[in-house]
């Protein structure tokens, strides 16, 4: 049967065919990577070969060096202070259980694995803007292990996360390249701040934020993942209500290495990543002191056609680093991060008007500079620049662009050999143009935040912050913590609060674009607190911990659509958010790696009605064994329960709308993987995706993916 054009786009996109008689089979994913390579990924791998080539070109260090931490003049882009580090590959918080670190290079931040491993302490950076003990912070943080995440073969950002606890991540589409939000301990997706290199990607507007990028991102050509969960505005601003998510590209180290992997299956899936990084000793006649240039770079295509008909999603995306530093005193460097991706949206189920094509321009540079004129003061100086680009087509086409530009000013001073005082300037300047309107902002912040350990094990954090929006008055948060560990058990009890404040885009409030004026709208606010135990057993074999958390929330942001086809927000009464967050990691035997994380979460607004999206129950799990040293095998378990009932509206032509009520049954999603090395360098690789094939929706109206077979090759050079 021929394929169909859709009905649904407008005239100029009918000729968009789409298929209409979709079945796959273990056969037919088979043969998906060889009817796509031609035409899409021949272009990711034609990449890579050029990024071989530039690594074969550089010369390399007499000895190979292991990736360990950088030096302390190194800086952390923006928000992230001078002091940072390798790679830290602690699968959960705060896990001894499983703070490995793989002995390779900053190119397997991208694609690794830990066949060799070596014991590091760990630390954290966005806990506290400076590199902390991740045992002795007082908040509650998770830092991604890179290699780790490799090694069971979840290669993107929002899968990643879900496996941490107190997060959920919603898919409105429920296939790669839908429109992904992060609600963190029932906090809204508005609420909850994405940090890239240290810029800020969060923009009220839905065109503008970081919920599109989130549904393409993959893990290629990123050094750190952390997860801050709680309030947070004292040291990063407005949408930190709720937690930070915080991403960090790879700094080049060492002899230069790399990867390249290419996988595909079912539902004609398809994807190339390739990644290098390394570094290269310099000579001057300038200076006798030791000069180095890290370098690293990634580039990622993929294409898949997902389930339902018109629902094609491809990608090109890439990131770099290029970094200079003279001795252990100066430091600077440039980064960047884009992505390009076309996405076929075909609407929720009951409604299929709503369908349309989205094409997505992002762009994120920074450039940095840091000095450390004594070793116990270090400043850092940061330009970030943000574009996004926002094209919908459909019956009721969209497009926006907008621009954020930054300047973050860093200090570091260790005043004491117990007291370090972080402090700074943030100036924004932001732009949203959406055709017929333009609105600007301005914001202007400044931050000191205090961290003292009065006593061996004991570690107490305080800040203030305020900020000052030009459509708004200044506003200002704090936040304060202690943590302490008893290293006779190997117990930590920490403990934080904090305020959050949230601003409204210049649009909700002057009109604009799809939104009505509201000059009576104000500034969403929060307080909240948790308090946890963490507990190490076994000669740090098992990590076992547990945190009840609570926040109330003022002035929360909704949404309605008014008579002139215009949507128009305004501010709901307070809402409250509550639960228990829970983890496991364990190395039981050698070889056999478990982690369990699960999620208890109460939310109610003032009426005592749930918020939507936000599931009672969140549980992920995960164990892979090492049945030889070429064999590997694992499977892992989401399980989402007591999801509240979504309500949607569906128009008619007079836009009036009929109210329906959907139910949201749980679900229970598993996957299973294997990997088998043919050879030192030469990895086979085969994973298996929603295994029972159950049908749910993500989203009211959204149905997932079914079962899914994909294969893939990595190579490391």
């Amino acid at each position: 049967m021929r394929n169909a054009p859709c009905l649904l786009l407008p005239q100029t996109k009918r000729d968009r065919f789409v298929n209409s008689t979709k079945n796959y089979s273990p056969a037919r994913a088979l043969r998906a990577s060889a009817r796509l390579f031609p035409s899409f990924a021949s272009k990711a791998t034609a990449a890579a070969f050029a990024l071989i080539a530039v690594t074969a070109a550089t010369p390399a260090p007499a000895a190979r060096a292991q990736t360990a931490p950088a030096p302390t003049g190194t800086p952390a882009t923006s928000t992230f202070t001078a002091n940072t580090l390798a790679p830290i590959n602690t699968l959960a918080t705060n896990t001894p259980a499983a703070n490995t670190l793989a002995a390779g290079t900053p190119a397997d931040a991208a694609l690794a694995d830990d066949d060799a491993t070596v014991q590091l302490e760990a630390y954290v950076v966005s806990a506290s803007r400076t590199r902390q003990n991740i045992k002795l912070t007082p908040s509650s943080v998770t830092s991604l292990a890179l290699s780790e995440l490799n090694r069971i073969q979840i290669s993107d950002l929002r899968t990643a996360l879900q496996m941490t606890p107190g997060v959920n991540i919603s898919e409105t589409g429920g296939a790669a390249g839908s429109k992904s939000a992060i609600f963190m301990r029932g906090a809204g997706a508005n609420q909850t701040l994405f940090l890239i290199d240290g810029i800020r990607m969060n923009a009220e507007d839905w065109t503008s934020g970081y919920t599109n990028y989130l549904g393409a991102a993959g893990l290629a050509g990123l050094e750190r993942v952390e997860i801050l969960r709680g309030p947070q505005s004292t040291l990063y601003g407005g949408a930190a209500m709720g937690g930070v998510v915080a991403l960090e590209t790879a700094r080049g180290r060492g002899p230069a290495t790399g990867v390249v992997a290419i996988d595909g299956g079912s539902l004609n899936s398809i994807g190339a990543t390739a990644a290098v990084a390394g570094s290269a000793s310099l000579a001057s006649n300038f200076t006798s002191a030791t000069q180095t240039l890290g370098y690293s770079a990634a580039l990622t295509a993929a294409c898949t056609e997902n389930d339902r008909d018109f629902n094609t999603f491809r990608h090109y995306s890439g990131s770099t680093r290029i970094e200079y530093q003279l001795a252990d005193r100066v430091t600077a460097g440039f980064t960047y991060r884009g992505l390009r991706s076309h996405y076929e949206e075909p609407g929720p189920a009951y409604d299929p008007t709503q369908a349309g094509l989205l094409d997505l321009n992002i762009d994120i540079a920074t450039l940095y500079a840091a000095w450390k004129p004594v070793t116990t003061f270090d400043t850092c100086l940061t330009y970030g620049w943000i574009q996004n680009i926002y094209d919908w087509d459909s019956s009721y086409p969209s497009y926006a662009h907008s621009t954020r530009n930054v300047i973050d000013w860093q200090n570091t001073w260790q005043a004491l050999e117990q007291l370090q005082l972080v402090g700074g300037i943030n100036t924004e300047w932001s732009r949203y143009d959406s055709g017929d309107t333009a609105e600007s902002e301005r914001l202007v912040s400044i931050y000191i935040n205090a961290v003292a350990n009065p006593l061996k094990n004991l570690e107490l954090t305080a800040g203030i912050r305020a900020d000052d929006y030009s459509t708004f008055d200044a506003h200002a948060t704090w936040r304060a913590g202690a943590a302490w560990r008893i290293e006779e058990t190997k117990t930590t009890f920490r403990a934080t609060y904090g305020t959050g404040f949230n601003a409204p885009a210049p649009q909700y409030v002057q009109g604009g674009g799809w939104y009505a004026a509201n000059p009576d709208l104000k500034p969403e606010k929060s307080k909240g607190w948790d308090i946890g135990v963490e507990q190490d057993l076994w000669r740090d074999r098992i990590t076992l911990g547990a945190t009840f958390f609570k926040n109330d929330f003022e002035n929360k942001f909704l949404a309605t659509p008014n008579a002139y086809y215009l949507y128009q927000y305004h501010n709901i009464p307070d809402a409250t958010t509550k639960g228990l967050e829970t983890c496991l990691y364990a190395r039981p035997l050698a070889g056999l790696n478990t982690q369990l994380t699960y999620t208890y979460l109460d939310t109610r607004d003032s009426t005592g009605a749930r918020l939507i999206r936000q599931p009672r129950h969140i549980l992920a799990a995960d164990i892979n064994y090492q049945f030889t040293k070429q064999l590997m095998a694992g499977a892992g378990l989401s399980w989402f329960g007591g999801r509240p009932d979504e309500t949607y509206s569906i128009y008619d032509a007079s836009w009036t709308p009929t109210t329906i009520v959907q139910k949201m049954p749980d679900y229970v999603i598993v996957r299973a993987y294997a990997s088998y090395n043919v050879c030192k360098n030469l990895k086979l690789k085969l994973r298996l995706e929603n295994l029972f094939d159950k049908k749910y929706d993500t989203v009211a109206g959204y149905p997932g993916l079914p079962l899914g077979i994909f294969g893939g090759v990595e190579w490391k050079f």
